[in-house]
């Protein structure tokens, strides 16, 4: 879930709960919701494409499996997770707003919040809050209802704390016992008697009285009125020490009960210790204090950002070169784990030493070894290996160590390196388009605010850093960062600016790095990433690589620009990689000749193929090396043999080599005693028992083997290979929005313990049981359905048929259930 960071605290959690008037609690945290029926009701009323529009800004509500009906969409748009979905992703004076009407439900207007009460609050027209009141409704945060304003019951919460304003005169005054009320009414020269709420209501009547309140303040004994002026504008919670909940109420009533600033004010109901060790000040106070004229920040158009031209030819050679350079970083970091494996840190990232390290090897940004590794890994062309600690024998009590972890390529690697530019370029843009972390962002500074742990802030400031820069005007750039930093945040109001001021950074860095934009302007990746046709973008982007190179006496081979995938894999075939940048230079030597060899190529081919690439013709001190290489090359053998035969007797072994029923093993005679087998110890001993021999299994130094018999332990779960999930294509929002239009809106039919056992007549046997059981449960059950096997799960009962979810399917199948049969 994202967390909200904005100051005064997150939208639906706070540490003081709202109490309305009815005694309503309002922090909802973690519960599940009633669906809002004045809610479903207006889903219903909906046009097609109002409806699909709403499903595109809630996506979260069309998850696996989708809603049946109106019903159950506005149950999940009701829940806390997909609320603050949906908060964070709105725009500052959307947040404004929201917060507004929050604080005018904590201030009583508990049947709706009439708009032009908003608008007085912030300041503005009717109009104005009315089109923005339109944007949120569009995201089922508010709705209009009788010609007020509703809310989710979700959001009648805290929110509008990032105001700084406290806590509503209602839930403080509840909390207080009827003796300290009444004190506080003697000391406002307000009646005594009555019941509690008579006092209760005397209370709210004078200090939600605004200018009652000034005129109470404008009396206020030297000291106090410096003293509210803080809560007034710095914070409406101050901490001023745990003594004062108990030493002020408990001196209310002595004789020797000395009066200070804040005791005045607490006297009075202008300030409220609490439990925590802070005083707080009441909405209501607050407001009257700051003045008639004062209102709630209300900023309506998003701040301007200084452009300058950028030549979109200029955009397009830096984007490709950057492009073209990161697919080169990729593929030769991942390369380099498979020689020397990239170690982690306790943290499980790689440390700055090693990225240090990998940079100046590499000749690169340390900025473009984080994004490389953290690509490769996304993309699966990396894998972790832990390595093997040894045991710790003796009485020790300390922990065992954390075995060491390190990285290299996975298997997936060398096919990634088979695929043409275009197609690796565009699957490392969807990895990181969706990567849970801005790798170049300054850890330390969004930790605090932001947490270590993946989550959608990341994800969520990336892409709305390209849509920012793909709606700049055309042929224009960023002048000033900061100042898209400013425009970020109007867009995201709900993260902590700080935070968000690092990772807009970072996020442009990476957007460099990977070739999205270049001179601050949006690349055509950026568009492709954004509205579709990433293969097309990523084919025109690496259609600029260089193809060539410029072979040297020195045994070098220079290429001026970025290299192509395929003259980069070739060179590192035959060659080791220098240096990289500008110009790459790879050098040849007898080991990696040789190496090329090993690898199955013969000297023509290498030959005719570097001479297609080469600019002139090759050096003759190039081709006297691959021809010496190639004329030592296969000298001495080496022969993999699975283990040794050995006998006595030199006809006994010439028997058993050419026996026909041992030809599987692949013996062959290296002596006239010792015959060599393609297949292990074990198997050639079982093999030779069932050709009527008697052989012994001996150790190396010639002793016999004793086997012992053990049963295998059963293998672990975790170490199991886990099936890997296809990927799911988006929901069509207008598709969803057909199937719920023409849903009945009926109620289902509750599915009770023992509901099916009348469906299935008969049907008593342990297996017809355990299927009952699991289908009125609810749980994932396979079933057998007219010859096949169906998984489903979330059944209704509707008559004689069964309404189930298929997972595999990813649909809503209608299902007889006379032909329903345990599997």
């Amino acid at each position: 879930m994202i967390p909200f960071l904005a100051v005064g605290g997150p939208l639906l959690s706070d540490t003081v709960r709202v109490v309305t008037d009815r005694n309503e609690p309002g922090d909802y945290r973690g519960q599940a919701m009633e669906p809002e029926e004045p809610l479903v009701g207006l889903l219903t009323k909906l046009s097609r494409a109002e409806l699909a529009e709403l499903l595109g800004n809630r996506p979260d509500a069309l998850e696996a499996p989708w809603p049946r009906r109106m019903s159950d969409l506005a149950d999940r748009l009701c829940q806390p997770e997909s609320v603050e979905l949906a908060v964070a992703s709105v725009t500052a004076p959307e947040l404004q707003v929201l917060s507004a009407i929050q604080l005018r439900v904590a201030l009583g207007d508990h049947d709706g919040v009439e708009v032009s009460a908003v608008a007085e609050f912030l300041g503005t027209t009717y109009r104005e809050i009315e089109a923005v009141v339109a944007m949120l409704a569009r995201r089922a945060l508010v709705w209009i209802e009788y010609g007020v304003i509703q809310v989710p019951e979700v959001l009648q919460v805290v929110g509008y704390r990032r105001f700084r304003l406290g806590t509503p005169l209602a839930q403080l005054l509840s909390s207080i016992t009827v003796e300290y009320l009444k004190a506080k009414s003697a000391t406002l020269g307000l009646p005594t008697r009555g019941t509690r709420q008579d006092q209760l209501d005397g209370l709210l009547g004078y200090l939600r009285d605004g200018a009652r309140v000034r005129d109470l303040v404008s009396v206020a004994p030297d000291g106090a009125a410096e003293l509210l002026a803080k809560f007034v504008w710095e914070d409406a919670d101050v901490q001023l020490g745990h003594y004062i909940q108990h030493t002020h109420y408990a001196q209310l009533d002595s004789p020797t009960h000395r009066e200070t600033p804040v005791t005045w004010a607490v006297d009075r109901g202008l300030l409220y210790p609490t439990y925590s060790g802070t005083v707080t000040m009441p909405v209501e106070i607050v407001l009257a204090l700051r003045g008639r004229d004062y209102h709630l920040p209300f900023t309506p158009d998003p701040p301007p950002v200084a452009l300058c031209p950028v030549a979109p030819e200029r955009v397009a050679a830096e984007s490709s070169a950057a492009a073209l350079r990161l697919l080169d970083r990729v593929i030769t970091v991942v390369g380099s784990s498979a020689v020397e494996p990239i170690p982690l840190i306790k943290t499980g990232r790689v440390g700055a030493r090693t990225i240090a390290k990998l940079a100046k090897d590499l000749g690169a940004d340390p900025d473009e070894i984080k994004v490389a590794l953290d690509l490769a890994g996304a993309a699966g062309l990396m894998t972790l290996e832990i390595a093997t600690v040894p045991e710790v024998r003796g009485r020790s009590r300390r922990p065992a160590p954390k075995p060491p972890e390190f990285l290299h390529p996975s298997d997936d690697f060398s096919r990634f390196r088979e695929l043409g530019a275009a197609e690796q370029l565009a699957r490392l843009l969807r990895a990181w388009w969706e990567f849970p972390f801005v790798s170049t962002a300054d850890e330390k500074a969004i930790r605090a605010s932001v947490g270590e742990d993946p989550n959608e802030v990341h994800e969520l400031v990336r892409q709305l850093t390209v849509r920012l820069l793909a709606g700049l005007e055309p042929g224009t750039g960023l002048i000033d960062p900061e100042q898209f930093a400013a425009l970020a945040a109007w867009h995201l109001p709900s993260i902590d600016g700080e935070a968000l001021r690092v990772l807009v950074a970072a996020a442009l860095t990476e957007a460099r790095i990977v070739g999205v934009s270049a001179s601050y302007a949006a690349s055509e990746l950026a568009f492709a990433l954004l509205t579709g046709g990433l293969e097309q973008a990523a084919d025109t982007a690496v259609s600029g690589a260089c193809g060539s190179a410029l072979f040297g006496t020195d045994l070098t081979a220079i290429v001026t620009g970025p290299p192509s995938t395929e003259l980069a894999n070739l060179l590192d075939r035959v060659a080791d990689r220098e240096t990289q940048g500008s110009a790459s230079t790879w050098r040849f030597s007898p080991a990696s000749v040789r190496r090329a060899y090993d690898n199955g190529a013969s000297i023509d081919d290498l030959l005719e193929t570097l001479r297609g690439v080469a600019r002139g013709d090759l050096p003759q001190p190039l081709t006297y090396l691959f021809n010496d290489v190639a004329r030592r090359h296969g000298e001495v053998g080496v022969t993999d043999v699975g283990c040794v035969v050995v006998g006595e007797d030199p006809a006994l072994l010439a028997e058993i080599a050419a026996h026909r029923k041992l030809v599987k093993l692949g013996l062959r005679a290296v002596a006239p005693t010792v015959l060599t087998s393609t297949v292990d110890a074990l198997a050639t001993l079982a093999a030779l028992r069932d050709s009527g021999y008697a052989p012994v299994h001996r150790a190396e130094d010639g002793t016999v083997v004793i086997r012992e018999e053990h049963i295998a332990p059963p293998p672990d779960p975790d170490a199991l290979p886990k099936h890997v999930p296809d990927a799911v294509e988006p929901e069509d929002p207008f598709a969803h929005a057909d199937r719920l239009l023409a849903a009945s809106n009926r109620p289902p039919k509750p599915l009770k313990r023992g509901a099916l056992m009348n469906v299935f007549p008969g049907k008593r046997d342990a297996e017809w049981r355990r299927l009952i059981w699991q289908l009125e449960s609810g749980f994932p059950v396979t079933i057998g359905y007219q010859g096949e096997k169906l998984v489903i799960s979330n059944p209704e009962l509707d008559g004689e048929f069964l309404d189930v979810w298929l997972p595999k399917h990813r649909e809503y199948r209608r299902l007889d259930l006379k032909l329903i049969v345990p599997t």
